[in-house]
């Protein structure tokens, strides 16, 4: 006696219990996506009015250079942490820059105080762009392309310029103390500039984080250094910066 053997349609899942509808994985994406912008925006606006009111985030950046200054092999891992928090919360990280010039200057002397304060800022810096790159890519990317860069020509024409010559473009950009550090980070993060063009980029940073340590080193006090980066030398030194990476541009691009 045989028995033959029939599948169960009952008791097996059919292909379409699976299967997620377009609509359904376009709303799982947006609520990750919103679970990820709502605290980064709710943490962004706190800055932005704290900066205004209170200064807790400037206190904060001082007590934590005191304490670097008591304890400074562990201040170096303190400071690269809080450097790319800084970096991904739009917090201004010039306070950092130049009080760690000046807490390592003091303790190491001026020349290796400034090597060792360039390299922490700078690995802290670089750390906390690629990850606002990140974000900026996961959050806006698509966005952008769907919004701006197929129905604007003259998006669609710097998105490709910035996908083909993206490592000169950003250099560029990295090496002018006039364009927003923290800001550029999420841009390039919406263009089409390859992550390893955008990172090896970073590299232009190093001159101006070098400037930026040798003025909190050559600071009389904590205080002094944090001032520093708005005397006329440092600004008539940004402005020439500025005015020399024009003429580089204008060559880059017209010659």
């Amino acid at each position: 006696m045989t028995t033959s053997s029939t599948p169960n349609i009952l008791s097996s899942p059919s292909l379409g219990d699976n299967a997620s509808t377009p609509h359904e994985n376009n709303t799982s994406t947006f609520s990750k996506k919103l679970l990820i912008a709502i605290p980064f925006l709710s943490l962004l606006l706190f800055v932005i009015i704290d900066s205004q009111t209170s200064h807790h985030v400037q206190t904060a950046f001082q007590s934590l250079l005191a304490w670097i200054s008591a304890h400074l092999v562990a201040g170096i891992f303190a400071l690269i942490t809080v450097y790319i928090l800084a970096t991904v919360a739009f917090l201004p990280g010039s306070i950092l820059t130049l009080g760690s010039g000046f807490v390592y200057g003091k303790a190491f002397g001026l020349g290796s105080g400034v090597a060792l304060a360039s390299g922490v800022v700078f690995v802290g810096a670089c750390c906390g762009a690629i990850i606002s790159f990140l974000l900026g890519r996961y959050l806006l990317r698509e966005w952008v392309g769907e919004r701006l860069v197929k129905r604007y020509p003259m998006f669609m024409a710097l998105d490709e310029a910035l996908k083909q010559q993206g490592f000169q473009i950003f250099l560029l950009l990295r090496l002018s103390p006039i364009v927003p550090f923290n800001a550029i980070n999420y841009i390039g993060g919406v263009t089409a500039i390859s992550l390893k063009d955008y990172t090896r980029a970073l590299i232009g940073i190093l001159p101006g984080t070098v400037l930026y340590c040798f003025i909190g080193a050559s600071a009389g006090s904590l205080s002094e250094s944090q001032d520093g980066v708005n005397g006329p030398a440092t600004v008539a030194i940004i402005g020439k910066a500025a005015m020399g990476n024009h003429r580089i541009y204008c060559h880059f691009r017209f010659c």
